[in-house]
């Protein structure tokens, strides 16, 4: 068999619909503040977990990468 790489999408569609729900102008303060809460603890666990994880050859281009998309918006 071997590895086979988790794949991201069910993750991605979940935080897309919330986003989603967040920018609806049929939802309430009190239903986006509710679905923002629950991505701001996704993003502080994601990071603090990323934080943990191993350094590997050429991630330092990654950051490179994201700062070039950063500035060019």
């Amino acid at each position: 068999m071997g590895f086979q790489k988790p794949n991201l999408d069910t993750a991605r569609s979940a935080i897309h619909a919330c986003l989603l729900e967040i920018h609806s102008p049929y939802n309430d303060g009190w239903t986006g503040s509710a679905c923002k809460q629950e991505l701001y603890v996704l993003k502080s666990w994601l990071e603090d977990e990323y934080a943990k994880l191993p350094t590997f050859v050429g991630e330092e281009k990654w950051a490179q990468d994201r700062l070039v998309e950063i500035l060019k918006r």
